[in-house]
């Protein structure tokens, strides 16, 4: 009897420390899940607040349902104007050009970290800008008619064969090695970069192909009586002429027209442009850089390691230390517009010659770079809806674990 009382005894105290066992993990579970729960709610506060942020710079930024719409409706609008009435796609061109062009350069002047309004002294803006005045001026001389005020179809021919190879040549490359011309409907800024490489191209082919349109709708702005005369390369060249000659033709004038930028260019990049991003001055003091160039800008988006690792046999880490200091010497901007040099009078060649002789070529042309470009925009947008709140909220927690150690 006294043994099986013991073993009662036994059993209720296996029992009574199998419940307070029970008891004491139940309870530290509770509070374990409750600490989780607490942790769990800051970090999706965090994540939430960085979503707002995102959402708000892409706001700030012109990604809403107005400026998509109108960008959509204004591309649609551009094309059938192209197809249907090409006689007015200059007019186009030079209006729409008064609204963007101010706008871009506003959004310039207010970027951050570094200025971005000496962008406009790249070729592209400096040719849209030539190109605009011209439009402005021949219009204020056919408004004035008979007062006196005329332009010599001398000039007129001199100035639209330069503007036509450089349209068919640089302008028209650049819509294709250029990553960043891309139909972005919401966004000004990039669709103002792809209007100032893919405008001139269209326009000039309704000059090229449709000239009798225009000279019968815009007989008092434009004398277009020299179209069929027009050459491309200088009689009796082969092809092949000095920078300033054959100004009778097509690639001549073109070739004179992108060295009367290249070379004032380069003069204002060595006397002042080349130190003005820099961090650092050369004795290591801060130089607090107010102004970014295009040139500087190209040079930290890649082309540094590669002219590091290809021309110049520097190491990646060099390189990257040039890239954040803003800090390039002249071999890297001489390599930088040379390359840029070669590259304009071989689309001349290669690009707008075949434009100039082929209207299906042409065409195609236009037809690639369009196709080239909304592919480009529709990764944006890609990465817009599936990648980037990811990408930014990891970014952001890895500056912040940076910062506390």
């Amino acid at each position: 009897m006294s043994d099986g009382k013991e073993e009662d005894e036994d059993l209720d105290r296996r029992a009574s420390l199998v419940q307070a066992s029970v008891y004491n993990f139940d309870k530290s579970f509770v509070n374990e899940v409750r600490g989780f729960m607490k942790g769990e709610e800051e970090t999706l506060n965090k994540i939430l607040d960085e979503v707002d942020k995102i959402s708000l710079k892409r706001s700030s930024e012109g990604l809403n349902e107005f400026n998509f719409t109108f960008g959509v409706l204004n591309c649609f609008f551009i094309i059938y104007m192209f197809g249907a009435y090409p006689q007015h796609m200059w007019l186009i061109f030079f209006i729409e050009g008064l609204y963007m062009l101010p706008k871009r350069f506003s959004i310039m002047m207010r970027a951050k970290p570094l200025n971005e309004a000496l962008y406009y002294l790249d070729f592209c803006w400096i040719m849209n800008f030539l190109g605009s005045f011209l439009l402005f001026a021949l219009i204020i001389v056919g408004v004035a008619g008979g007062s006196g005020i005329a332009v010599s179809d001398v000039a007129r021919e001199t100035c639209f064969n330069a503007f036509l190879g450089v349209a068919l040549g640089p302008l028209m490359g650049a819509n294709i090695v250029l990553p960043f011309v891309a139909c972005l409907f919401h966004d000004v800024s990039t669709m103002t970069g792809l209007f100032i490489h893919l405008m001139p191209p269209m326009c000039m082919y309704t000059f090229l192909w449709k000239g009798s349109l225009i000279k019968e709708a815009w007989g008092g702005v434009f004398h277009l009586d020299y179209l069929n005369n027009l050459q491309y390369f200088p009689e009796g060249s082969n092809m092949l002429f000095l920078p300033g000659s054959g100004l009778d033709s097509v690639a001549g004038n073109a070739v004179a027209l992108y060295f009367l930028w290249w070379i004032p260019y380069v003069c204002f990049m060595l006397m002042f442009g080349i130190d003005l991003p820099r961090k650092f001055y050369p004795d290591g003091t801060p130089a607090n850089p107010k102004y970014d160039t295009v040139f500087h800008s190209t040079m930290r988006g890649g082309t540094c390691f590669l002219i590091g690792k290809v021309l110049r046999g520097r190491s990646r880490e060099e390189s990257l230390k040039q890239c954040e200091d803003n800090c390039f010497d002249l071999i890297d901007f001489f390599i930088y517009m040379a390359f840029h040099m070669i590259a304009a009078v071989a689309a001349i060649y290669m690009i707008g010659y075949p434009c100039f002789i082929s209207e299906n070529f042409h065409f195609t042309m236009i037809c690639s770079v369009v196709a080239l470009t909304v592919m480009r925009g529709s990764k944006r947008y890609t990465y817009y809806t599936t990648q980037m709140y990811g990408r930014q909220i990891r970014k952001s927690f890895d500056a912040k674990k940076l910062k506390q150690k």
